[in-house]
């Protein structure tokens, strides 16, 4: 009986130790890529933006779902402006710890620059979706709010944009920002027929600008020639969502 048993266990002994210096290799691994990721961490610190890119890739190579490497060369990437690049990591990094991205400032600002960007050469859906995960990342994002209000109000959303200029005026946003807070919800009123809550909002935006008027005229100028842009295109091929 004992020697059926020792039969019987020896295909399973075989196996394990087969088995055994994959899952040593893979601990190695996973050891040397941590390491590698304090040494671009150290080389981040001291301004070697590159330096801390190279060693994290390295660590990736040996590891290549470590959630810290790619949560640190997406910090990396966003601080060089690779702001595609930097989200991926993030992205990636999410799948694999969520916890570890929960609102993290660092990731709201990549989404809410590539936003930005997109905003401004009306790709208006683009630009809505990465304001909405900047809030994600960062709820009292006063500038993400603001800049997806503007959106709104381009895409001609007036209700919608009203909405985040208000959450974007609760978070108190300092002077210069609110001023524009100000304007653009004055300007949603207006095309609203709201004039007496425009009056009253153009207004405030005076006041809290240095530059007055001026500052006022112009920012509502530019809203306004991107929403005839945005028009132009519908009209142009009225398929194309902005």
């Amino acid at each position: 009986m004992k020697r059926i048993h020792i039969v019987l266990l020896l295909p399973l002994l075989l196996l394990l130790c087969s088995a055994q210096p994959g899952v040593m290799a893979q601990t190695q691994n996973t050891r040397a890529a941590k390491e590698l990721v304090k040494r671009g961490l150290a080389r981040f610190k001291r301004g070697d933006i590159e330096g801390a890119i190279s060693n994290y890739e390295k660590a990736l190579e040996l590891s290549p779902q470590l959630p810290d490497a790619l949560f640190h060369r997406g910090r990396a990437r966003r601080i060089k402006g690779d702001l595609n690049g930097a989200i991926a990591d993030y992205e990636a990094c999410a799948e694999l710890d969520p916890q570890l991205v929960s609102n993290n400032r660092d990731i709201a600002s990549a989404y809410y620059h590539r936003g930005f960007i997109r905003a401004n050469t009306l790709e208006l859906n683009l630009a809505l979706a990465d304001f909405d995960r900047a809030i994600k990342y960062n709820p009292a994002y006063t500038e993400a709010f603001l800049k997806r209000g503007e959106a709104h109000l381009i895409l001609g959303e007036f209700s919608k944009a009203i909405l985040d200029f208000d959450k974007s005026l609760e978070l108190n946003p300092y002077q210069q920002l609110a001023s524009m807070v100000y304007a653009g919800r004055g300007y949603a009123y207006l095309l609203l027929d709201e004039t007496e809550a425009a009056e009253k909002d153009f207004t405030e935006s005076i006041r809290l600008n240095t530059e007055g008027k001026f500052f006022l005229e112009f920012h509502l100028r530019l809203l306004e020639a991107q929403m005839r842009a945005v028009k132009q295109r519908r009209l142009a091929n009225p398929e194309r969502v902005a």
